[in-house]
């Protein structure tokens, strides 16, 4: 389980395409293997076994006229990478090309997954976050 990851990292893609996990975000693991699958906004999402089984199950709740095309976006694009004894885990070459991923990668926690960005996606995308939206998401918590 994943639980309290935060925080960025940035890190390199070798030539083989591996990639060494944050060690702070790794020691908050339990599983040896980690769900890659595209992610929204152009990153790649990475789930634990079991943030895996929760998001499956959470998309089977949903009727299969609206979660299809969902579930092929997901599921049928996942990759299952173990996290080796160096901490690597390797992302296949469609999935990095899917993220724009080539060296530079910066991976983000976010409570129950971790996103792998192309680090130039990741510093646009994150110049481009105003107080004003993040405000305007808050507005319906109650702060």
């Amino acid at each position: 389980m994943m639980t309290g990851m935060v925080g960025h990292f940035e890190h390199t893609v070798d030539a083989k395409g591996r990639l060494f996990l944050p060690a702070k975000q790794r020691e908050k693991m339990t599983s040896k293997v980690l769900y890659l699958t595209p992610g929204l906004d152009d990153c790649l999402f990475g789930f634990t076994e079991a943030q895996w089984d929760e998001f499956l199950g959470r998309l089977s709740t949903l009727p299969l006229t609206t979660a299809r095309q969902a579930e092929r976006f997901f599921v049928g694009n996942a990759f299952e990478a173990e996290i080796d004894g160096q901490g690597r885990i390797s992302i296949p070459a469609n999935l990095r090309k899917r993220a724009g991923i080539e060296k530079e990668v910066t991976v983000v926690g976010l409570r129950e997954r971790l996103e792998f960005w192309d680090t130039g996606r990741w510093n646009k995308m994150d110049d481009g976050i105003s107080s004003e939206q993040v405000e305007a998401v808050l507005s319906g918590l109650n702060f």
